[in-house]
């Protein structure tokens, strides 16, 4: 079963998930043409590989404890804790807890990012 997006006015719970976090499935909340918002959910000892997208991005920590790596740095997220990423950046995700994330994409067309649709910028 498909899982519906929220509408214009509708309201989601992004209230800690606690003993149904590992039945919990990552969610996309919304997506418009240029704004996605995700409850990303992430079990103890699982990761996201390294990627990234062109536009910016928050990620939120709901519950629980992330590693974000950004490049060759590492920042440790915890509850409450927001940090933002420019567009581009590369960034991988390891949970060191059970965690839920939410996380904000600005949707951006690559041919609107300048030198990304050209090639000439490179994404650290």
């Amino acid at each position: 079963m498909a899982i519906s997006h929220l509408s214009s006015g509708g309201v989601a719970s992004v209230l800690p998930l606690a003993a149904l976090l590992e039945q919990t499935p990552t969610t996309a909340l919304f997506k418009e043409k240029h704004l996605e918002v995700m409850r990303i959910v992430l079990p103890a000892g699982k990761r996201m590989p390294a990627h990234a997208v062109d536009g910016p991005i928050t990620v939120q920590c709901l519950e629980g404890e992330v590693d974000i790596g950004i490049g060759d740095a590492h920042r440790r997220l915890h509850v409450g804790d927001l940090i933002y990423l420019a567009g581009g950046a590369r960034h991988e995700l390891a949970a060191m807890r059970n965690s839920s994330l939410l996380v904000t994409v600005v949707l951006l067309d690559p041919r609107d990012v300048p030198g990304i649709a050209a090639g000439e910028a490179e994404l650290p």
